[in-house]
């Protein structure tokens, strides 16, 4: 028999409120809206404004998947998985070579209605980690940390059920040698 670590145990708690959350939703929320799901696959760049030492460079490479469940009319619940590279195996982040971000974010999001696209704004918490090597020792380190998201949104419907999206999104974590980070990512919504 396989014993979980508790550490092993809190990282799972983010995943698993938001699938209850998902679940829980009531199903006639979506009466008034074409859709109850909408699944989003996009890539986009990123990086950090405030690393000391390292560039604040912007154009690092980004994906994000991202899962949104109608909760009410207009206001939509968003669960956003995401890597966000900050430099190669060479370039300084902070105390680290070969930096990286992933993340997973719990937004609550609320949608404008435009003449020919939908705009919407979403605050939100998640889970971060940094990862890379340390500069001094090569050896692999990694930073856990509880953040926020605040993002904006923007889709332009090309059929039904098929949009492309565009976002905008600030987050903040308390991690030793940058807190702000900043991405840019477009791609696909798919709607259900």
């Amino acid at each position: 028999m396989t014993r979980h670590s508790p550490s092993r145990r809190v990282h799972l708690l983010p995943l698993l409120f938001a699938t209850a959350m998902v679940l829980g939703l009531p199903g006639g929320a979506a009466a008034q809206d074409i859709y109850n799901w909408t699944v989003g696959l996009m890539g986009g760049i990123g990086g950090s404004a405030d690393v000391k030492p390292g560039s604040r460079n912007f154009g690092n490479g980004s994906y994000q998947l991202e899962g949104l469940a109608l909760t009410e009319p207009r206001t939509v619940l968003g669960l956003r998985v995401g890597h966000l590279a900050l430099g190669g195996n060479d370039t300084l982040f902070g105390s680290r070579v070969g930096a990286d971000l992933s993340y997973l974010t719990l937004a609550g999001q609320y949608m404008y209605e435009e003449s020919y696209y939908d705009s919407g704004v979403y605050l939100g918490i998640g889970g971060y980690r940094l990862g890379g090597r340390d500069a001094v020792s090569g050896l692999s380190t990694s930073k856990t940390a509880i953040g926020g998201v605040l993002g904006l949104t923007g889709e332009f419907r090309t059929t039904r059920h098929i949009g492309i999206l565009v976002e905008l999104s600030a987050h903040y974590i308390d991690v030793r040698n940058s807190h702000i980070f900043g991405m840019a990512h477009g791609g696909l919504a798919f709607h259900f």
